[in-house]
């Protein structure tokens, strides 16, 4: 199954997901899953937000080679699920791509409890606070939606 995250810039929320997903499959689902990211508005070469990476290293969590990038129609192709983190991601993606409809999910409906599911903002030059919630909000998406990747049942 391949999986692409996707947010604005592909330095902060798509690339914090794209590498706890990885982590959270581990190395006993290696070659059932690959997990990408890319950004609507990406600048192609830019380096991840220091905050991210801050975080990722404290859980023991590799970012080496990570450059943004943007997204293209291959990898709407390539995606069999696309997790966006706010609604105007899904709105953009699939009046850029009609043939996504269908794999194109808010990521924060994997938060326990997101039958309300909303955007999860971008922290991006914002405070520690807002960085604090991005992380917290992604992290508990991602552990959920692994579990759901892992039993077979990525609806939910």
């Amino acid at each position: 199954m391949n999986i692409l995250f996707v947010c604005d810039g592909n330095v902060s929320r798509s690339f914090l997901a794209q590498m706890l997903l990885k982590k959270e499959l581990g190395h006993s689902n290696k070659g059932k899953f690959s997990v990408s990211s890319a950004g609507v508005s990406a600048f192609p070469g830019s380096p991840p937000d220091d905050q991210m990476v801050s975080y990722l290293t404290r859980m023991g969590v590799s970012t080496e080679g990570h450059r943004s990038r943007q997204i293209e129609k291959e990898d709407v192709d390539w995606a069999d699920l696309i997790m966006v983190m706010e609604k105007h991601h899904i709105t953009k993606l699939q009046n850029l791509w009609p043939e996504a409809k269908g794999k194109v999910k808010l990521l924060s409906k994997y938060i326990p409890g997101g039958q309300f599911a909303d955007d999860i903002p971008d922290p991006f030059g914002r405070s520690p606070y807002h960085y604090r919630l991005s992380q917290s909000q992604i992290t508990l998406a991602i552990r959920s939606l692994a579990k759901k990747l892992i039993s077979n049942t990525p609806e939910g």
